[in-house]
C-alpha cells in the first residue's frame, strides 16, 4: 500500500512536471479563484468586526427609576447578562453620571449650579451583537421594559438596522460568490486534467492492457488535482495576507479599530486549502471519469 501510494504520488509530480506551462496557468487560475473566496472571508470578518465596533456607537440605553433598589439593579444586569443577544452592558450611577455630565461642560458651572442638584438617572448601555435580528431585539427591549426599577429604555432602532441589514446582505452576495468559486474551481481542474488525460491516453490503454484496475490508473491524476488545488490556494492566502498586510493601516480608521484589517482565522484559511484539495480532486475525477468514457 506504501509502494503504491509513492508511486501515485511521484507520477503525479511527473505529470505536473511535464505539463508545466500548462500546470503554471491552471495554479495561477485557480488561484485568482480561491483568493476571490479567501478576500470575501476576510472583508466578511473585518466587516462584522467593524459593525459591531460601530454598534457599540449607537447603544440601547436603560434608564431606571430614582428609587430603584441594589437588589432590582443586580437582578436586571444579570437579566442582561443571560441573553444571547447582548454583547456588553455597562451600568452608570446617577453619581457617575453627573461627574461624566460636568466633565464635558467643564467651564460652564453656572449651567450646573443652575440644575439645583442632579436630575440625571442611573442608566445601562448596552450593546447588542450586530448580527442580531430585529424580533431579537424587540424581544430583549420588551423584557427590560417589564422588569422592576426601568424608567425608560432608549433604542436607536433605525440606525441598528441598517447596520444588521448590512451585514445579512453581505452574507447572501458571498454565498452567491462562493457558489460561483465552487463551479469555477471544478471546471478549470475538470479541463485541465482531461488535457492530462488525453497526453496520457497510450500510456493508459497500455496499463489497461497489462490488468491494471480502474483507480489504479486514475489515482495519480486525482492526487495531481488534488495538489493544484492545494498549491493553489496556498498561493491565493499567501497573496491575500501581503493585500491585507499592505492596506492594514489605512483601514484602521474606516473600520474604527486600532489593528486595522485582520487575517482569516485559522479554520478560514485550514478551510480555504482543504476546499482547495477536494475541488481539485472533485474535477479530476469527472474529467478521467468523461474522458475515458470518449
Amino acid at each position: 500500500m506504501t509502494t503504491e501510494l509513492i508511486y501515485f504520488i511521484k507520477t503525479a509530480f511527473r505529470n505536473l512536471w511535464e505539463s508545466k506551462v500548462t500546470s503554471f496557468f491552471t495554479l495561477v487560475t485557480l488561484s485568482v479563484a480561491l483568493g476571490f473566496m479567501g478576500a470575501y472571508l476576510a472583508l466578511f470578518i473585518n466587516m462584522k468586526s467593524a459593525l459591531g465596533a460601530m454598534t457599540e456607537k449607537f447603544p440601547l440605553t436603560v434608564y431606571l427609576s430614582d428609587g430603584i433598589s441594589g437588589a432590582q439593579v443586580d437582578a436586571l444586569k444579570a437579566m442582561m447578562e443571560a441573553d444571547p443577544a447582548v454583547a456588553r452592558s455597562s451600568f452608570t450611577s446617577r453619581k457617575q453620571a453627573y461627574e461624566d455630565f460636568r466633565a464635558t461642560l467643564e467651564d460652564e458651572g453656572a449651567i450646573l449650579e443652575s440644575l439645583g442638584g442632579n436630575p440625571l438617572p442611573a442608566s445601562f448601555d448596552v450593546g447588542l451583537k450586530p448580527e442580531t435580528l430585529e424580533d431579537d431585539a424587540e424581544r430583549f427591549i420588551a423584557a427590560v421594559r417589564e422588569m422592576p426599577g426601568v424608567d425608560e429604555v432608549q433604542y436607536m432602532k433605525d440606525e441598528a438596522g441598517k447596520l444588521r441589514s448590512l451585514l445579512n446582505s453581505f452574507r447572501a452576495v458571498g454565498m452567491i460568490l462562493g457558489l460561483g468559486v465552487l463551479l469555477g474551481v471544478v471546471f478549470i481542474s475538470y479541463s485541465t486534467l482531461r488535457l492530462a488525460v488525453l497526453n496520457h491516453i497510450d500510456e493508459i490503454e497500455v496499463m489497461k492492457l497489462m490488468g491494471a484496475t480502474r483507480p489504479f490508473i486514475m489515482a495519480p491524476f486525482l492526487i495531481e488535482g488534488a495538489l493544484q488545488g492545494v498549491f493553489a490556494a496556498v498561493l491565493s492566502l499567501g497573496l491575500l495576507y501581503g493585500l491585507l498586510d499592505a492596506f492594514s493601516g489605512h483601514a484602521a480608521v474606516a473600520l474604527l479599530s486600532p489593528t486595522g484589517l485582520s487575517f482569516l482565522p485559522v479554520w478560514a484559511w485550514a478551510g480555504t486549502v482543504l476546499a482547495g484539495g477536494s475541488l481539485g480532486f472533485t474535477g479530476s475525477f469527472f474529467a478521467f471519469s468523461r474522458t475515458l468514457r470518449m
